[in-house]
């Protein structure tokens, strides 16, 4: 007599045509076994569901609930309706069964005429474990293409529509405006662009008492917020993720992550300019205009930008650090009779602390653009000269890239796959060594386990590897893109915020000192694409308090 362990398994693999085929439901694989079972007079301890889980994976909830079982002596015996509903993957289906084997688990597969009890061994069925295999890959390669293909079109294909819209009623790759709650999304922009943070925006949307877009989704649909807890409050990353969103400018944007391969379920995030972006596929919350300066203020400014008192930004707010306490530099108005307002930046901390706990490091406004102008040109009559030569130098430059070779990570990402399709080979050729006798079964376990530990760190080293060369790749595409832009700068006669921003990280501004009887105060200007050793800056003459600047 046996306790029997039913497992029935069902995913996207096998729809036909987008929909369940009746024969293979889990309603009708359940009740197939369990007659089964009934008919041969035997226990059911337990049925073990998977519903839309890939065959390509073992660790399902059900199927290691029921190994579980197994382990504790519980069932005797696991039944399922063919082999594929086991697994699609055909080193892992075959060490399954031998794990049933080991604990004594006689198993059966109805369709496919398997009984581990046969002891005449049946050779078809790693033939068919190969073949469920090679159909998950094909599967696989289709899903992929057809997502591809969908991505380029530019329709929509996730479940859920972003906050602000909905799924078009004529066509579900297609979004319409969320009258009810568009507005919101407005206003985030919009208090954005006049200069609140994003940590500011959130408190003032919880004020407001506005639903957070989970709440708002799931009370749409008559569901309960599934992530609803005490702290289910807007937050800074919620807003910045709308305000990153292209979908609000009106594009389609596919293709951000990306499943490692049909067997490797990690799903690693791919870099912005891999992205399938299709514009105007949709009515825009957003002009493309304030998207875009949205931006350029979440990616060059790590802190709330401030503004003159005409309204606009000024040019270094969100750039500007003490070279000694490491604080913002705060942007300062000096009013008198005797001249014009004259913009200058000190020191946060001073301002606030006072100082015994650091100086003022104060600078002007004009003469801080003189200087940051005149460097920026020097670059520009460097990229003039001689474009290529200058990316070079400054990758040279660049100890995350010069410690990072391109050519040296491709050589071992392509070793290191080349080595992992070889110990599947490996694998499957003791695999068939064992079942004719060649080789014992505890001399096949530690093999078996040596190759598939090597081959798991091998896959966990190329996952790693690859993401650092993109980021090598990164860089130097950026890099370029920089230099470029800085050879745009050669004849500009005056700084702006638009290209201060695009090619400044941040700025660093010393106390002033005295230096043979010269005031003189060092500025170290921190590029986004690099710094490369030069020739002594020159001295720059100050304004108003300043005597001499320095470039550090």
């Amino acid at each position: 007599m046996y306790n029997v362990g039913i497992y029935c398994r069902l995913s996207r693999e096998d729809l036909k045509n987008g929909k369940r085929d009746v024969s293979m439901s889990i309603e009708n694989q359940q009740a197939m076994l369990e007659n089964y079972v009934l008919e041969k007079g035997w226990d059911l301890y337990k049925p073990y569901i998977d519903d839309d889980v890939t065959g390509t994976t073992f660790d399902r909830p059900g199927f290691q609930a029921m190994i579980r079982g197994i382990e504790a002596g519980l069932i005797s015996c696991v039944i399922t309706k063919d082999l594929s509903r086991l697994g699609r993957n055909y080193i892992e289906a075959g060490r399954h069964r031998e794990l049933f084997a080991e604990h004594g688990v006689r198993y059966i597969a109805i369709y496919d005429n398997h009984d581990s009890d046969n002891k005449d061994y049946d050779i078809t069925t790693p033939i068919k474990e190969m073949i469920n295999e090679m159909y998950a890959a094909d599967v696989s390669r289709k899903v992929r293409s057809t997502k591809r293909l969908m991505a380029e079109q530019g329709k929509f294909s996730n479940s859920r529509a972003p906050y602000g819209y909905l799924k078009s009623p004529d066509n579900k790759h297609a979004l319409v405006v969320d009258e009810n709650v568009s507005h919101v999304v407005v206003r985030i922009f919009e208090l954005y662009l006049s200069g609140q943070t994003a940590r500011c925006i959130a408190d003032l949307l919880n004020k407001d008492g506005i639903l957070t877009a989970n709440d708002y989704y799931y009370g749409s649909i008559g569901k309960p917020n599934p992530y609803k807890n005490n702290k289910n409050k807007w937050g800074h990353g919620t807003v910045m993720s709308i305000i990153k969103n292209p979908v609000y400018r009106g594009a389609i944007v596919n293709g951000k992550r990306e499943k490692v391969s049909f067997k490797n379920h990690r799903i690693d995030a791919k870099p912005a300019n891999e992205w399938i972006v299709i514009e105007d596929k949709h009515e825009p919350l957003i002009s493309k205009e304030l998207w875009f300066e949205a931006q350029q203020i979440g990616s060059n400014k790590k802190n709330s930008v401030r503004r003159n008192n005409s309204g606009e930004v000024s040019m270094f707010s969100g750039l500007l650090k003490c070279a000694d306490c490491g604080g913002n530099m705060a942007l300062k108005i000096r009013r008198n009779k005797t001249m014009a307002n004259k913009e200058f930046y000190r020191c946060s901390t001073y301002v606030q602390k006072g100082k015994n706990v650091c100086g003022t490091h104060a600078i002007d406004l004009d003469v801080l653009s003189l200087v940051v102008l005149s460097d920026i040109q020097k670059y520009a009559a460097l990229a003039a000269e001689d474009e290529n030569k200058l990316v070079d130098r400054l990758l040279q430059a660049n100890a995350a890239f010069h410690s990072k070779s391109a050519s040296r990570y491709e050589k071992s990402i392509r070793q290191s796959k080349n080595r992992i399709n070889e110990i599947d080979g490996i694998l499957q050729n003791l695999y068939e060594d064992k079942l004719s006798g060649d080789i014992t079964v505890d001399i096949f376990k530690c093999m078996a386990q040596k190759y598939r530990d090597e081959q798991t760190k091998l896959i966990d080293d190329v996952g790693k590897q690859e993401a650092e060369l993109i980021q090598c790749k990164d860089v130097q595409r950026d890099t370029n893109a920089l230099v470029k832009r800085v050879k745009e700068c050669l004849t500009i006669k005056t700084l702006t915020r638009d290209i201060v921003v695009e090619l400044i990280d941040r700025i660093e501004i010393s106390e002033t000192y005295n230096a043979d009887g010269v005031s003189n105060i060092d500025i170290s200007i921190n590029y986004r694409f690099g710094r490369i050793e030069k020739e002594p800056a020159e001295s720059h003459p100050s304004k108003a308090d300043f005597q001499t600047c320095s470039i550090a």
